[in-house]
């Protein structure tokens, strides 16, 4: 099972022309909720998220702000992005082709890539199956974690592009 999944993970083909397909707040620990705009914030991320999203075993994870996931990859795992729970699901773009420091840019939003990777965790095998974490944790596809530069409000059709250096 999980050597499929890889496999399905390696064989996805990004379309480059990227776009924001889904949004998810969460209004409070475990809760996910499909928003059709969310408004963001420099140092908090999405404004209807719960305080405490951004930690993690007692501790708060720098450059959690927002968090984005792959529609390509959740329909390789065949789950609904919203189990997930990442806040920005976004489509044509390879998440894992991002170097720390780099720059996205959606609608007046601004997010730079953080350094900590968005590794897959025990909650996230919960949420989906062991086998899709150990494939994602193989594949370097769990997605991406970022820091709010400018904040705004982000929309689901809003075009995903990558600023220059």
């Amino acid at each position: 099972m999980k050597e499929k999944l890889i496999e399905k993970l390696r064989t996805i083909e990004f379309s480059g022309v990227a776009s924001v397909v889904g949004l998810i707040e969460k209004p409070g620990p475990g809760i996910h909720a499909w928003r059709p705009m969310v408004q963001v914030e420099a140092g908090r991320g999405c404004t209807g998220d719960h305080v405490k999203k951004d930690f993690w075993k007692g501790e708060r994870i720098p450059g959690r702000e927002i968090t984005m996931f792959a529609d390509e990859v959740a329909k390789a795992l065949e789950v609904d992005p919203v189990k997930i729970g990442d806040n920005v699901i976004s489509s044509g773009l390879d998440l894992s082709s991002l170097q720390d420091g780099d720059e996205l840019q959606i609608g007046m939003v601004v997010l730079r890539r953080a350094e900590k990777p968005h590794r897959p965790c025990e909650l996230f095998a919960r949420r989906v199956s062991q086998e899709a974490m150990e494939a994602v944790r193989e594949t370097g596809m769990r997605g991406a974690l970022f820091f709010v530069v400018a904040g705004g409000t982000i929309c689901v059709n809003d075009s995903i592009v990558k600023r220059p250096k």
